[in-house]
This record gives C-alpha cells, sequence and structure tokens, in this order.
C-alpha cells in the first residue's frame, strides 16, 4: 500500500480550511451549510487485511485514512505506528488486528502471542495518547463455525478421538484477546468497537455469510455490517 507523506493530509487539511473561509466571506449561507465537512475529524485505521479491505468507509462526521497493511501482525503495526498514525496526526487512531497473531502462532506458544499482543496493543494506545490521538480499540472477528447438522456431528467426532477443531482452536484465541480489549479498554476509559458480537451467529462464532470462501476474510455484506454498527457507535 503507498502511503501519502504527513505533509500532504496537512495540505489537503488547509486547503479545506481556506476553501471555508472563502465560502463564508463570500457566500455565508452556502459556507453554514458545508460547515459540517469543516469541522470532520481525521481518523486513521491500522490492522491486517481485514481492515484494509474496509477500505475508507463512509463514517458520518469523520474523514477516514486507511494505512492498514495486509499479512500484519500487531508487532509490525506497531513497528509502523509512527509512519502510518503519528506523522499524520489525525483525531483519532482504530486499532484493528490481532487475527494474524493468533493465526500464525503455534498452540505451544499461543500463551506468549497473546501476552506479546497485548503488550503492542498498550504500547500503541500510550503512543497515540502521548500524540494527543484518541485511540479506538476493535475486538477481533472469530472463524465462522455453520450451525448446522454435519458441524455438530463432526465436533461430537472430534471429543470422541480426543481432537480439538483448528477453527475452535484458534477462536478460543482470539477470544481470549477480546475479552482482555474489553477489561483493558474499560480500565483505560477506551472506546471499544466489539466486532466479535457484532458480527456474532449466535452460536459464538461469525455468521457464516460475514465470511468469504476461504472461511476467514470478510464478505460485503459483513463489511455492511460492521460499517453500519460503527455509524451506530460513532454518532
Amino acid at each position: 500500500m503507498y502511503h501519502l507523506p504527513a505533509r500532504i493530509h496537512r495540505l489537503r487539511a488547509l486547503c479545506s480550511a481556506l476553501t471555508y473561509v472563502l465560502l463564508a466571506l463570500a457566500c455565508p449561507a452556502r459556507a453554514s451549510v458545508n460547515a459540517s465537512a469543516f469541522f470532520q475529524k481525521n481518523l486513521v485505521i491500522v490492522g491486517a487485511s481485514y481492515a484494509e479491505e474496509w477500505h475508507t468507509p463512509l463514517l458520518p462526521g469523520y474523514t477516514v485514512i486507511n494505512n492498514a497493511i495486509c499479512g500484519q501482525i500487531t508487532s509490525d503495526i506497531r513497528a509502523h505506528f509512527e509512519r502510518d498514525v503519528i506523522e499524520l496526526k489525525p483525531d483519532l487512531v482504530l486499532i484493528w488486528g490481532h487475527n494474524n497473531d493468533v493465526i500464525r502462532s503455534t498452540a505451544e506458544n499461543m500463551a506468549l502471542t497473546e501476552q506479546k499482543a497485548e503488550e503492542n496493543f498498550q504500547a500503541m494506545v500510550e503512543q497515540a495518547r502521548a500524540a494527543g490521538i484518541t485511540p479506538i480499540l476493535v475486538t477481533e472477528v472469530t472463524l465462522p463455525i455453520p450451525d448446522t447438522i454435519t458441524e455438530k456431528l463432526m465436533a461430537v467426532a472430534g471429543r470422541l478421538l480426543g481432537k480439538t477443531d483448528y477453527r475452535v482452536q484458534k477462536n478460543t484465541a482470539i477470544k481470549a484477546l477480546n475479552a482482555w480489549l474489553r477489561d483493558y479498554a474499560q480500565a483505560q476509559n477506551i472506546k471499544l468497537l466489539d466486532l466479535e458480537k457484532a458480527l456474532a451467529s449466535g452460536n459464538g462464532t461469525r455468521k457464516a455469510e460475514y465470511a468469504r470462501q476461504d472461511h476467514s476474510h470478510i464478505t460485503p455484506a459483513g463489511y455492511e455490517a460492521i460499517t453500519q454498527y460503527v455509524v451506530a457507535q460513532m454518532t
């Protein structure tokens, strides 16, 4: 993904401000109509492919810059945080993405993976706040497990054989980090967007229609549901 230099974003903001001033001088009535656009807040999104494929959602009251990058883990997001967030000087940053941390980890290393992800979230929140940027945390979506007779029979067979479904293993870790994010956000008075619950099917996993054929990435319907949820939470 190509990232515009911070000075370009600042120049755009300055141009918008000058435009509004000129409108106010030339046509006060028209300027009042455009005032809401002038006073929009700048929001940067960081994360991995789930966040990247959300593109630039229409969120009333916000100008969105999506700097998420496919394949990133929280350590990568943290490593690029200065470039992708701090240098742009936005009003808010939406931090979404520990899916890859979990997917790439082994069961033996999962506890360490979760601990590292927690440290990365804390570091990014502190870095944002130190720069006067409001952080927003996001819970991760789970892998879907359709609520069908076939799936239920497979689950029973797996338990009898002493095996745990791959999706169950990964969802357990995803949910553990989501629970930590909820507790951390509450303790730190940080806004949390709970996408796990927003896309939930009722059986503890994501609705099947919100996952593409790879059973991971999000469908257009899923992104529509996410946008509607986020708009309701942020307006």
